[in-house]
Formats: C-alpha cells, sequence, structure tokens
C-alpha cells in the first residue's frame, strides 16, 4: 500500500505540474492584443463622434448665416422705399370776357330770350317799352 500512495502523490504532482502554470505566452499575448483592440475601436468611436459633432455645428452655423443673410436682404428690400411724386399742372383756361375766351375774335351766338352765351343777365342792359 505504501507503493500505491507513493505513486498516488507522484502523479498528483505531476498533475498539478503541468496544468497549474496558467495561460501560455500565446493566450497571454492573444489577450494583450484584444485588449489593444477594444481600447482601439473605443477611441476610433470617440473621434468619429467629435468629428460628426464639429460637421454637425458647422451645418447649423453655415444654415444660420443663411438664414440671417434672408433676413437682412428681406428687411433691406422692405426698409428701402422709394417714393416718386408727379406734379401734374392743370392748365386753367384763358380768362373769358363777355363769353368769350381771351383773344377770340368771333360774334356771340343770341340763345332763346335774346341774350348770348355767357353773358350774365345782371349785367346786361334791361330792355324797356319805346326803345329807351
Amino acid at each position: 500500500m505504501k507503493k500505491v500512495l507513493l505513486f498516488s502523490v507522484v502523479g498528483g504532482m505531476i498533475a498539478l505540474a503541468s496544468c497549474g502554470g496558467g495561460p501560455s505566452p500565446e493566450e497571454q499575448a492573444a489577450a494583450e492584443q484584444a485588449r489593444m483592440d477594444s481600447i482601439q475601436a473605443a477611441e476610433q468611436a470617440k473621434l468619429d463622434a467629435m468629428a460628426a459633432e464639429a460637421a454637425a455645428a458647422e451645418a447649423a452655423a453655415a444654415e444660420a448665416a443663411a438664414y440671417e443673410a434672408g433676413q437682412a436682404a428681406a428687411t433691406e428690400t422692405t426698409t428701402t422705399t422709394t417714393t416718386t411724386t408727379t406734379e401734374v399742372k392743370e392748365e386753367v383756361p384763358a380768362a373769358t370776357k363777355g363769353g368769350k375766351a381771351a383773344g377770340d375774335k368771333s360774334e356771340p351766338v343770341p340763345t332763346k330770350g335774346g341774350k348770348t352765351a355767357g353773358e350774365d343777365p345782371a349785367a346786361a342792359p334791361k330792355a324797356t317799352k319805346g326803345g329807351k
């Protein structure tokens, strides 16, 4: 029994020595590489997010500038108003005298009642009986 016990203790020590050493150097290198790839992917995602944010901010600034330019043009259009005034002179006929225009050499035309056109009835001489 001593021999069997001795062989079992020696077999256990060999099993512990062969399996208890941890990961191999290749496994350690692969784990380290996976860790570095993960860090690099996170940093790249952060840089992409910052670039997208900067592009969005630039686009918003350009849109705001275009909006302000449109507002300024609209304001300029509404405030730049020109007014043109044209004076119309009304021609007044020459002074009339006795129903005729000044410089008119024609004879007055009599109307009903013996008056001529354009004469003032109050200024006209009154006809009396007997020609006086």
